[in-house]
């Protein structure tokens, strides 16, 4: 018996890494970016690492909302999981659980994250091996 061992079966993603500061017109131009991608590529999963970013401790729900509701005017792109990676910092993982919502109530399947790992764990498929 192998316990503790996990298969995963990796499916294709769309990675986007991004570095510096983001603000609302870069976040758009990302999600923007994302739709693209993700139009000609419809059966991946997303991953969006932002670890190397920083954003704007004043960040109104108001911006925030903005992203979410741009994420929505592209929803026919976004059929699969979205994983975000963030710093692990608990004014951008308020910033983030406050982003998460609006994207929950839009009926995505998206989920914050602090480590790579986890992020594409979420992503894969697992199953235990016994």
């Amino acid at each position: 018996m192998l316990s503790g061992i996990k298969v995963y079966k990796v499916k294709d993603f769309i990675r986007k890494t991004e570095t510096g500061n983001i603000d609302l017109k870069r976040s758009q131009q990302i999600v923007r970016d994302l739709a693209k991608a993700s139009g000609s590529h419809a059966d991946h999963n997303i991953l969006i690492d932002l670890r190397e970013t920083t954003v704007s401790a004043a960040a109104s729900i108001e911006d925030i909302m903005k992203v979410a509701l741009e994420f929505g005017s592209y929803v026919s792109s976004f059929k699969n999981k979205i994983a975000n990676i963030i710093p692990d910092d608990p004014e951008r993982l308020e910033i983030a659980n406050r982003f998460k919502a609006c994207m929950d109530i839009q009926g995505f399947e998206y989920e914050v994250f602090t480590d790579y790992e986890s992020a594409i764990e979420w992503l894969s498929q697992t199953e235990d091996v016994d």
